[in-house]
């Protein structure tokens, strides 16, 4: 089995939103379950927008997932035309290695602040991932220039409860608010015995960091 991810474009209301368009990706995802679990967009100095997509297994992959320290993320361009079924489609451009830094079992989600500073969050290690990227300036990407800084990284662990359990076990959503501050947002709880009771008191949460 193999799938395509689906990237919606939204128009934002005060209220609500609209989906302005519905577009697949090129990328090719084996199995059914692991395929891109974060994004972010930027223009390039013309105007036309570039998504990187943070690929959730590792090497991209279902059967490869958990080979830690094999991130990838996928920059892909909007492609539109009658020949093209759905009317358009997100062209893979490349795929970039994450730094082996983040040494994650998966990746969960991801934001690339407007000068390059990357945070990538895993769910599985509960922990974050702070680097830098070239080709990204004042908010402008430079898709032939953009790559993962591989000599900066710093790998840090949510808060623990106070006998050191893993409470944070959820996080699925990470936005840079300032430069020493973040904003996490958990999911909900997997349940029937598959995750640690301990995990309940910080589901389906929003949740503010500073950085040490």
């Amino acid at each position: 089995h193999s799938f395509h991810a689906i990237i919606e474009e939204l128009v934002l209301g005060d209220t609500n939103y609209t989906v302005q368009s519905q577009c697949s990706s090129e990328f090719e995802f084996e199995g059914a379950s692991k395929g891109f679990e974060g994004a972010v967009g930027f223009p390039d100095a013309s105007g036309d927008l570039y998504i990187l997509g943070l690929c959730e297994g590792n090497h991209c992959s279902e059967k490869r997932k958990a080979d830690a320290g094999n991130g990838r993320m996928v920059l892909m361009k909007k492609k539109v035309g009658d020949d093209i079924p759905g009317g358009c489609i997100w062209e893979t451009l490349r795929t970039i290695h994450i730094p082996k830094s983040a040494y994650f079992i998966d990746y969960s989600a991801i934001d690339i602040s407007d000068d390059g500073r990357v945070v990538i969050t895993s769910q599985e290690n509960s922990e974050l991932w702070i680097g830098q990227v070239t080709g990204i300036a004042n908010g402008i990407i430079d898709p032939d220039a953009f790559e993962f800084h591989s000599s900066a990284g710093n790998v840090l662990q949510f808060p623990k409860s106070e006998d050191c359990h893993t409470v944070y076990c959820n996080i699925e959503g990470i936005h840079w608010m300032n430069d020493e501050m973040l904003l996490g947002v958990s999911d909900k709880m997997k349940g029937r015995g598959r995750q640690n009771f301990r995990c309940l008191e910080k589901d389906q949460s929003i949740h503010a960091f500073v950085l040490p």
